[in-house]
Formats: C-alpha cells, sequence, structure tokens
C-alpha cells in the first residue's frame, strides 16, 4: 500500500494483495471453526459434554516433529514463522541478495534413487519378522486357530460314534426296602449274601449308522470351514502388514520430500521479497510464494501425523498395541 501511495506500484498490484488478504482471513476463519467443531466432536468421543472445557496442547506437534525428526535422522524444517523478519527499506543489489541467499539453509539436492533401507524407521520392519510378530501376537489369529482345534475334536467324535459300541452292564441289590407302609417295622439288615446281582453286555454293531454318518459329514465340512476361515484371515494379515509396511515407507519419503519442500519456500519467500523491495518482480509473485510456504508447510504437517498414524496402525495390525486399564495404549519397542 505505502509502495503504490508513492507511485512504485501500480494499484491492481495493491489490489492483488488486498485481495489475497481477504481470502486470507477468510480461510483463517473457517480453520478456526473446523477447529472447533473437531474438538467438540472429540469431547463427545471421550463421553464428555460439548461444553467441557477442554485446551489443546500446542506444543504436541513441536514435540511430534522433534520425535520423528530423532526417529527418521532428518533435519527439521525451520520452525520460523516467517523466512524474513525484517525486509531492506532501499533497493539492494544483485551482490547484496547473493550474501543474504547465502545464509539461509539450503535444501538437499534431489536425486531419483529408490528409498534406501538404511533411512528406515524403528517400526518399518522386515516384511519376514513384521508377518511372524503377527502370526504370534493376533488374537484373532489365535481365536480362528483354537476354532480349528475345535473342529478336530469335533470330527473325532463323530467318527467313533461310526464305530461298533460295547457297553458292559452290572446290577445288584442286597438288604429290604423301606416304604411308607412299613415305617413300623425294625430296621433292614444289609445282607450281601441274601441279595440279587446282574451282569451282561449290549453289543451294538455299525449297520445302521444314518444319522452318525451325517453327522461325521456335518462335522467334517465344519472342519473344513474352520481350515478355510484360518487360511483366508493368515492371508489378510499378510495383505494388511504388507500394505502397512507400504504406507510407512511412502509416509517417511512424504516427509522426507515434504520438509525439504518447506526449505525451498522459505528460500523462495525470502527471496521474492527481497526482489520485490528491490523493484525487480510484482506483487504477485510474493503471493505466489507465501502461499507456496502455506501449502508447503500444511503438507508437511500432514505428513507427519500420517506416518505417525501409520506407525500406531502396524503396531495394532501386528498385534502390539496394547492397552491399559485406564484406556491408555502402551507402544511396542523394537529390539
Amino acid at each position: 500500500r505505502a509502495l503504490a501511495q508513492a507511485g512504485r506500484l501500480p494499484p491492481f498490484q495493491m489490489d492483488q494483495a488486498i485481495s489475497d488478504e481477504l481470502s486470507a482471513r477468510d480461510t483463517w476463519i473457517a480453520a478456526q471453526g473446523s477447529v472447533t467443531d473437531g474438538v467438540d466432536a472429540f469431547k463427545v468421543l471421550l463421553g464428555l459434554p460439548p461444553d467441557a472445557r477442554v485446551e489443546l496442547d500446542r506444543t504436541e506437534l513441536q514435540q511430534l516433529t522433534k520425535a520423528m525428526a530423532e526417529v527418521l535422522k532428518i533435519q527439521p524444517a525451520p520452525a520460523s514463522q516467517s523466512a524474513v523478519t525484517t525486509l531492506p527499506t532501499t533497493r539492494i543489489s544483485a551482490e547484496e541478495l547473493k550474501q543474504k541467499m547465502a545464509t539461509m539453509p539450503k535444501p538437499e539436492e534431489v536425486v531419483l534413487t529408490p528409498p534406501d533401507p538404511r533411512e528406515a524407521g524403528r517400526f518399518e520392519l522386515p516384511e519376514a519378522r513384521a508377518i511372524e510378530l503377527a502370526m504370534k501376537n493376533r488374537p484373532d489369529l489365535r481365536v480362528a486357530k483354537g476354532q480349528v482345534f475345535d473342529a478336530q475334536r469335533h470330527v473325532a467324535v463323530a467318527a467313533n460314534a461310526l464305530e461298533a459300541g460295547l457297553t458292559l452292564t452290572a446290577g445288584g441289590a442286597a438288604g429290604s426296602r423301606r416304604g411308607i407302609g412299613s415305617t413300623n417295622q425294625k430296621d433292614a439288615e444289609l445282607r450281601f449274601d441274601k441279595g440279587t446281582y446282574n451282569a451282561g453286555f449290549d453289543l451294538n454293531l455299525p449297520l445302521h449308522r444314518t444319522a452318525e454318518r451325517d453327522a461325521y459329514r456335518v462335522s467334517y465340512i465344519a472342519l473344513e470351514q474352520a481350515v478355510r476361515s484360518f487360511q483366508a484371515q493368515e492371508d489378510e494379515i499378510k495383505l494388511s502388514i504388507r500394505n502397512r509396511l507400504t504406507e510407512l515407507l511412502q509416509a517417511r519419503e512424504a516427509l522426507k520430500t515434504n520438509t525439504q519442500a518447506v526449505i525451498v519456500a522459505e528460500r523462495r519467500v525470502a527471496s521474492t521479497d527481497m526482489l520485490f523491495e528491490a523493484g525487480r518482480i510484482e506483487v504477485r509473485d510474493v503471493l505466489d510464494a507465501s502461499a507456496s510456504l502455506t501449502r508447503a508447510r500444511n503438507a508437511l504437517t500432514s505428513a507427519l501425523v500420517r506416518y505417525r498414524v501409520a506407525e500406531l496402525a502396524i503396531e495394532r495390525d501386528l498385534g502390539l498395541l496394547e492397552v491399559n486399564e485406564e484406556g491408555l495404549w502402551r507402544e511396542y519397542i523394537p529390539k
């Protein structure tokens, strides 16, 4: 506005800046409403009333950034809110601009090579190891395996019912009985020598086993179903683990890429601000650089959260994310 009033800038460029500022204000207000709605929904999820007072921890993102930087061994992007704290008030020379740009962090050279396995995070385990952990710790897989064992026992019982049966029987009676009408008589005596005894056996030949045969077939079909269900669950777990490992790899590379993108955007904002003050570029270039920096920072935050969520997801799929009696999780520490 000052440059336009001084005649150093066309009025339409000032209008561009004002229009961009109004659009940014509208986006800012919408973002505040989105945060409020998200916090209210989270209160309801926790069982709290929507009007409960809950304060967000503003340092959580910085702590997460630091933790991920240590885990992935990456250089964090600049944390400043603006790449330039002071703007020149006079026109600067090309040599001065070069010197100022030399003091800013430089992005790494982009090399189109596959991701380096040595840069993997703590939960980017080898596929065989991850699948082994899942097969060992997944409770639902243990339940499915127990159902297979139960079905095997049912088949064994049904098969035993198809065989011949020999039942031995024996009985005996000694002494006399008493009833209501003989309660006034003297007590009965237990005389084994005057008792009556019998013995026998019941032979059941496998001649007519229609019901037993049907029961055996049903139990065998149930066993096959349990085996197929167990095998299908194994395949689903393997697929899930492979997908989670791919998500972790993609999130890690996106985190590294967006870190460098923020550094590039910071340098771009610094250079466009100085070039604008030098009268070499238009307002549109400054606005584009500022918008690019905002997008880069948002993408970096999304990548950071995405990688953290992917870590928790693979812990869950491995069956290693334990929850205590207070509802808080206890993470698995890979060796």
